[in-house]
């Protein structure tokens, strides 16, 4: 049988998997219960595995290093902590939800290491696998890296995949070369001296300083950073604590991120931000404290490893399915701080859209989003056949 039939054939199996992770959701760091789940399935799978360091990620391996090279496949598992709006009938049992499809990324990884331990005595070499947390902080990747993902034994390449439910249809989305932006998200607190309003000359007004902020900090783009080496810059929260209609409060905090392709221009952005908000408060007799509360590099693909993908998935989905070329886009991903450690990477999406009742699809984090449950079928076959593959052509 195929991949792709041999994944058909557990469909039912993991998907049940998929439905018990979306109705209990964790968030961030902390998954026991995630876990928990995961582990059962693992263990019934005969796939042996372990905690990475005292993190809520699981890591293991398939196959024999010694026939040839180590691929690493990873999948996250947190939720969002948000509402879920939409209707059927494994809908979250809490606060939290899977509006992002961590819950479809834990069921492909499983259905595809259940294809790949099936063929272990087959294997050109070593499968690893990860089972991540706190991918939506955006720091979950670099977490990893720091205990040791890379380590014992290090990986030559790395694998994984996104759901993707504004998709035209169900199939396989590759970008060949730019996946993923940067994101820098940070906060600044500005600290000045309230007054009232009338006397705005009595107090040092942190409004004023935070406005010339996002003013001076947009320069950068504008003036620094090449226009085909752009980058985006965005305040999602400007927020004056204790301020009232004739009162100037002590401080303001700003809340935002920016997003590069271009790692040089995301590197100028990390560096000239801070500076420009410190000097910009001190011109106005102000304190400010900049914080970078994530730092992900842009995700790029190695370009021979999206083609030998796109080959693999072509053969394993035959004709039912569409693969297809793709471009980049702003979001980001934490599987970059990996994938920037890996000699290569391969990114890709499944195409998973599912309309509601009244024929509406919604886009990721959205509370009203669905995701097709078919794309398991889809991502799991993709996957295992295009680490079988990639281990075949790289001994």
């Amino acid at each position: 049988m195929s991949y792709l039939e041999r994944a058909r054939a557990i469909f039912d199996d993991v998907v049940q998997v998929r439905r018990k992770i979306h109705q209990n959701p964790e968030v961030a760091f902390e998954l026991p219960e995630t876990v928990k789940t995961v582990q059962a399935k693992l263990d019934e799978y005969g796939i042996a595995y372990q905690r990475l360091g005292d993190t809520y990620a699981l890591v293991g391996t398939l196959g024999d290093p010694g026939k040839g090279k180590t691929i690493l496949l990873r999948a996250d598992m947190d939720a969002l902590p948000m509402k879920e709006k939409s209707d059927h009938d494994f809908v979250s049992k809490n606060d939290n939800a899977h509006l992002c499809g961590h819950d479809m990324h834990a069921a492909v990884l499983l259905a595809a290491l259940k294809l790949l331990k099936d063929d272990e005595d087959k294997l050109e070499g070593q499968i690893k696998f990860l089972f991540q947390p706190a991918e939506e902080t955006l720091n979950g990747g670099k977490l990893m890296l720091e205990n040791g993902i890379l380590n014992d034994p290090a990986p030559d390449a790395g694998m994984a995949l996104h759901m993707w439910p504004t998709a035209k249809e169900v199939g396989l989305l590759i970008p060949k070369k730019e996946v993923l932006a940067s994101a820098l998200n940070f906060k600044i607190t500005v600290k000045g001296k309230g007054a009232h309003g009338a006397m705005p000359y009595s107090g040092i007004d942190p409004v004023f300083v935070g406005a010339q902020i996002v003013i001076n900090a947009n320069g950068i783009i504008a003036r620094e950073l090449p226009s085909n080496k752009g980058a985006s810059l965005s305040m999602g929260s400007f927020n004056s604590i204790g301020g009232a209609v004739n009162i100037i409060p002590d401080t303001v905090e700003i809340l935002g991120t920016s997003r590069s392709l271009y790692s040089e221009s995301a590197k100028h952005m990390s560096e000239r931000l801070p500076q420009v908000v410190d000097y910009t408060a001190k011109t106005f007799r102000a304190e400010a404290d900049y914080v970078a509360m994530a730092d992900v590099p842009a995700l790029t693909n190695t370009e021979p490893f999206s083609e030998l993908v796109k080959a693999a998935a072509e053969e394993a989905l035959g004709s039912e399915y569409p693969v297809e070329y793709v471009d980049a886009n702003l979001a980001s991903e934490d599987y970059a701080h990996i994938a920037s450690q890996l000699p290569q990477s391969c990114y890709y999406f499944v195409g998973c859209p599912l309309p509601d009742a009244e024929g509406k699809i919604y886009p990721l984090h959205n509370p009203k989003v669905l995701f097709n449950e078919e794309a398991i079928i889809l991502g799991s076959a993709s996957m295992a056949a295009a680490a079988v593959k990639w281990l075949e052509e790289n001994k």
